[in-house]
């Protein structure tokens, strides 16, 4: 493909700040209208009129926001964002208080009139809302505690200070490699921990992990503080459990977290074993956690952006002429921003912002990592496009439950391809190799990070006195468990927990993996080519929010209620170890 663009083009959402600025201060007229509606959320007329304007406001915040967001994103020092971002925080803090009664008003509604509203046709793009409000009847806050929550705008402010922290002004300091100095970023942590000398791998993990260490007060009071935060909401909400209360958002069975740490713990010896094998065909004396990037296997050349847009469009025809149309706008209309920049957000990410279109950030390495992360991303990207075309915005955002599940899904299919494609046994263990590998990072490593948030969680849950150095005995303790007494730890490994992001998004991790899972089943289901199936893997994809996750996944035969699914995924897993041994 010859038309790419390499940068985002965020006229699409704005020509201007102005315009951003502008539609701003339309929210702010609306949003005081909407506080008008106090004392009248009894009748038919005024919850149409009522709902039919939020989601007005939501629709133009949301792409003020997104705009922010993004801007911030390429630059964590943009003052334009950052200083439209505070205003709408002052704004909020104002208005916010104004709008608390409508929650408990809706609520105090008889449940038999919800029901006619929400089998009313009028309604049809709010049925959902009115669930939940049914539903949510017993979590319902009173006004007035509403109100006094929502004038402290600092809520939830705990993740963005880890990411300008981690992102604009942690520094990692430089690191020699083949007698030239450069420097040590997040992009090429992800390059050089894959070199193939061991000693500089474990120095650049070692000097990545103890920038985090100088900081192990500081971060684990900032993690503590914001797991306390999220504690508080879920308690005065009157969830017995923060997972009771992260479930019920997501319209999920606190059973599917305990039923997969059950089944990663009951298949842990056959990572055990892959790092043993691992060990052998890498002839090391000794295999520390980090050697689980290394690559085995050799691929010719470099994975460049140009390349790897090619492989990924070739690797996806499968899914259909319309899906790689897509993707072929995307990557010829300024959709994905594709390089490392200075105060850029590190790794990779997609938002979608409603009727205008997703935006994918990357920092491309030529690797086969890059590559790989084009595949993940674009099926975030592909999910949100397909749900934004079909489905209201009300029904436009997927549970957080099934997000991960597109963007995995292209990462197997991908690796498939690159199986059969390989030309040499060298590049058919890299390749086998790397899906290995993914079991490791997706479904083990995930399901590690969820148990060590979910002591966190419970153990402020039973009032057990927790500390930083907790933290770091917990994490430590699992990493002994889940690498096995084959993998060795370097002095810094148990700060690793330190440099996650979605700890600060409860509960987010095991969706990883029970995304891995799912991704496992469906990936297969589409390789084989049943075009039948496929077609309902492209409803999965445009149905949003519009059906509860656990039943959408049934819909592409994946039933996360069952111990065998998980267990399905393990079968593929043995299936690679034993082409793995042939190889080595």
């Amino acid at each position: 493909m010859n038309n790419l663009t390499f940068d985002w083009n965020l006229d699409d959402i704005y020509k201007n700040e102005q315009d951003a600025k502008a539609d701003f201060e339309k929210v702010k007229k609306e949003q005081q209208k909407l506080a008008g509606f106090k004392g009248k959320l009894k009748t038919r007329d005024a919850i149409y009129d009522f709902f039919t304007l939020s989601e007005k406001i939501n629709l133009t915040m949301g792409r003020v926001e997104c705009y922010l967001h993004l801007r911030k994103s390429l630059n964590g020092k943009d003052e334009f964002a950052r200083t439209l971002e505070a205003e709408i925080v002052n704004f909020e803090n104002e208005i916010m208080p104004k709008l608390a009664f409508a929650s408990e008003e809706l609520s105090k509604n008889k449940t038999e009139f919800l029901l006619s509203l929400k089998g009313d046709k009028a309604f049809r793009d709010f049925d959902n809302d009115i669930q939940d409000i049914i539903d949510g009847k017993k979590h319902i806050l009173k006004e007035n505690i509403a109100s006094v929550l929502n004038m402290n705008p600092s809520f939830g402010a705990f993740g963005e200070v880890f990411d300008n922290f981690n992102d604009v002004d942690l520094d990692f300091g430089t690191i020699k490699v083949e007698n030239k100095v450069e420097k040590l970023t997040h992009a090429s942590y992800g390059k050089l921990i894959t070199n193939k000398d061991q000693n500089l791998r474990k120095k650049v993990y070692n000097q990545v992990h103890e920038a985090y260490k100088k900081f192990n007060y500081t971060l684990g009071s900032l993690y503590l503080s914001d797991a306390k935060e999220s504690m508080f909401f879920s308690k005065i909400r009157k969830f017995k459990t923060l997972l009771e209360n992260s479930c019920f958002n997501d319209k999920t069975d606190p059973k599917v977290l305990s039923t997969l740490i059950e089944v990663v713990h009951n298949n842990l010896d056959l990572f055990y074993e892959v790092e043993r094998l691992r060990k052998k065909a890498m002839g090391v004396g000794t295999y520390y956690y980090f050697d689980n990037y290394y690559p085995l296997g050799k691929v010719e050349g470099e994975f460049d952006y140009q390349s790897s847009v090619d492989i990924v469009l070739d690797a996806l025809k499968v899914m259909g002429e319309d899906y790689t149309s897509v993707l072929k706008k995307a990557f010829s209309s300024g959709w994905l921003d594709v390089y490392e920049k200075p105060a850029k957000t590190s790794g990779g990410f997609c938002l979608d912002i409603f009727g205008v279109h997703p935006y994918v950030l990357l920092n491309h390495s030529n690797t086969y990592s890059g590559l790989s992360t084009i595949a993940h991303e674009m099926g975030h990207a592909m999910h949100g496009y397909y749900t934004s075309k079909t489905q209201p915005i009300t029904k436009s955002n997927p549970s957080i439950f099934v997000c991960e599940v597109a963007s995995i899904v292209n990462e197997i299919i991908l690796n498939n391809y690159m199986i059969n494609k390989a030309k040499t046994k060298e590049e058919k263990l890299f390749f086998i190799d790397q899906l290995l590998h993914n079991f490791y990072t997706t479904l083990y490593r995930q399901t590690m990070f969820a148990e060590f948030e979910h002591y966190v969680y419970t153990s402020l849950q039973e009032n057990k006195p927790i500390i930083v150095e907790s933290l770091n005995e917990e994490y430590e303790k699992l990493q002994a468990l889940y690498f096995g007494d084959g993998a060795k730890a370097t002095e810094f490994s148990k700060f690793e927990w330190s440099r996650i992001p979605h700890f600060y998004r409860p509960y987010y991790v095991y969706k990883y993996s029970t995304g891995f899972i799912s991704a496992c089943t469906i990936a297969n289901n589409i390789l084989k080519g049943d075009k039948k199936y496929i077609e309902k893997y492209m409803n999965f994809l445009k149905a949003g929010s519009s059906v509860k996750p656990l039943d959408l996944l049934k819909s592409v035969d994946v039933d996360l209620t069952k111990k065998q699914t998980l267990e399905g995924a393990f079968e593929l897993y043995k299936s690679l170890i034993e082409q793995f041994k042939a190889l080595i």
